[in-house]
């Protein structure tokens, strides 16, 4: 099995987002399984669900990507918003990585998840399958939104608890000692 890190895409508008590509070593042509997560692609994913290690191992071409603005990859993060064109890009640009078969499946727990949708709702022609888990389907009625509106609680939750730290990072460049130390005056 073959890792590359930091594999980057172009997306439509020149942003690059970065992915990490797990491949067999020999020379055949492969599916691609795709993910997309705004939570770091260089934190180990739960075995337990998918690991990207053993699937490649399994005979599948594995790309697991940083979404815009977050962690290695360019731009401005804003969730939801740039998830169905980069979405889109992304599957296109998959398909003709070294060693795929042209064909994408995509996977992933719940913003995982929610990538899928909406890469989905763009048509790319090679996305062949998709295997959200626990997320919605419905962007104006599911968890972030209820009847077109943003669900405050909730998403003031997620962005403390699972956002927040690569922000911080970014500011200060990975400088941990600053963080919390720069308060407006």
């Amino acid at each position: 099995m073959l890792i590359q890190r930091d594999v980057p895409a172009k997306m439509r508008d020149g942003t690059t987002l970065m992915s990490d590509v797990y491949r067999p070593a020999d020379d055949g042509e492969y599916p691609v399984l795709l993910t997309r997560l705004p939570y770091g692609k260089d934190f180990r994913p739960d075995p337990t669900y998918f690991d990207p290690i053993r699937t490649a191992q399994a005979g599948y071409v594995v790309v697991v990507q940083d979404v815009r603005g977050r962690f290695r990859s360019e731009g401005e993060f804003e969730p939801f918003i740039e998830e169905f064109e980069d979405g889109y890009d992304t599957v296109e640009w998959a398909a003709k990585l070294p060693g795929s078969d042209g064909s994408v499946g995509m996977y992933g727990l719940s913003y995982f998840g929610k990538t899928q949708w909406q890469a989905a709702v763009m048509r790319p022609p090679s996305l062949q399958s998709m295997v959200p888990g626990l997320t919605w389907g419905n962007h104006l009625g599911g968890v972030q939104m209820r009847g077109g509106v943003r669900e405050l609680g909730l998403m003031q939750n997620w962005v403390q608890t699972a956002i927040t730290l690569d922000l911080l990072f970014r500011k200060y460049a990975g400088d941990r000692e600053r963080i919390g130390k720069d308060s407006p005056t």
